[in-house]
């Protein structure tokens, strides 16, 4: 390892292991202060990846980022730049694209500076309650919102995992549009039959959008209206929801919620 490397993983605590990317960094690697990236830095971080003042990638950069990827201070890409992110990736500052580059991304892909290319085979996917997106030949998949690897499919159920996780969990369709996800098969088929069952939303109507209700029913109202699967509400509570409080109001929620799956269905039911 060299000095300028050395130098950088002891700046920013990483080891050899994590910047080559043969070690999952945990978590959010947030590297605002960083105008340049050494050779050889390639990433597997489980959380979102900030390099705002990078303004040029190095060639063989392609990191793998389970949440966003923030380069919007980069203004050209290098061959083969493609990476995997799992998140929103953007590159709003770029005014020159290579042939080749078809990143899988997850969220939106943001070009703000090279709109003409939108009609580039660039992944800029939105997702509706009834699509799904899949990249690379069906490695990955979108469904209900949640960005997946896919590790083996049977019919109408894949075993997934979330990008750069362990634990594997499943995911289930009726082929017809519905999608839904659960730890375990069961849980998955439950929440299909509820997905696919018909919910009354009737007693929703009467609320205002300053409304109140506790936590348990606020999920169960946030669910009946999107038609949101538990395990995507779990995720939502467990890792995104940062405290819980005993009330919340239809407003707050629709603000809690905002570009999560089923938010805009949410709030166009009250507004």
């Amino acid at each position: 390892m060299n000095n300028r490397i050395k130098e950088f993983c002891n700046r920013y605590d990483l080891t050899e292991e994590q910047f080559l990317g043969k070690e999952e960094i945990k978590g959010n690697l947030n590297l605002e202060s960083v105008t340049s990236i050494p050779d050889g830095f390639n990433p597997t971080v489980g959380g979102s990846l900030n390099l705002k003042s990078v303004t040029s990638i190095p060639d063989g950069f392609n990191p793998t980022v389970g949440g966003y990827l923030n380069l919007e201070s980069v203004t050209s890409i290098p061959d083969g730049f493609n990476p995997t992110v799992g998140g929103d990736l953007n590159l709003k500052s770029v005014t020159s694209i290579p042939d080749g580059f078809n990143p899988t991304v997850g969220g939106d892909l943001n070009l703000e500076n090279k709109r003409k290319y939108i009609g580039l085979k660039v992944n800029i996917p939105k997702i509706q309650f009834t699509e799904i997106y899949t990249w690379q030949n069906g490695r990955y998949i979108k469904a209900d919102g949640i960005f997946m690897e896919v590790l083996s499919e049977k019919r109408n159920i894949y075993r997934v995992r979330k990008i750069n996780k362990i634990e594997e969990s499943y995911l289930i369709t009726d082929g017809h549009g519905k999608w839904s996800h659960g730890n375990t098969i069961k849980e998955a088929k439950n929440d299909l039959v509820y997905k696919i069952s018909n919910r009354d939303k009737s007693e929703y109507k009467k609320l205002s959008l300053n409304s109140e209700l506790s936590f348990e029913q606020s999920i169960e109202c946030y669910r009946i209206i999107t038609g949101a699967c538990s395990f995507g509400t779990r995720n939502f509570c467990e890792n995104i929801l940062k405290e819980k409080k005993e009330k919340y109001s239809i407003m707050e929620i629709i603000d809690l919620t905002k570009g999560q799956w089923g938010n805009k269905i949410f709030e166009d039911f009250f507004i």
